[in-house]
């Protein structure tokens, strides 16, 4: 990526890109999001543009399982819960 950068910008423009968190499972990043006091409640993840998170589409569920996996409530508002989805 920072070759790409380099090569679309010119050669004053300084621009790094940094990734700290591209190496970690998904999990990790919600732990350590909680550790650092992230505002997880702004995050979203969902691929629908509504008010709330569908609940379903492989975003979401990917999501839900982190948090679940962390230890975590989810803070965020789904339009179904896992038990409607059974």
């Amino acid at each position: 990526f920072q070759e790409l950068i380099r090569a679309g910008t010119r050669p004053e423009t300084e621009i790094e890109m940094v990734t700290p968190v591209i190496t970690l499972k998904k999990n990790e990043i919600v732990r350590r999001g909680i550790e650092l006091g992230a505002p997880l409640h702004l995050t979203w993840s969902c691929y629908q543009n509504e008010d709330l998170a569908c609940g379903v589409c492989d975003s979401c569920l990917l999501r839900l399982r982190a948090f679940a996996e962390a230890g975590a409530p989810d803070p965020i508002r789904y339009q179904q819960t896992a038990a409607a989805r059974r």
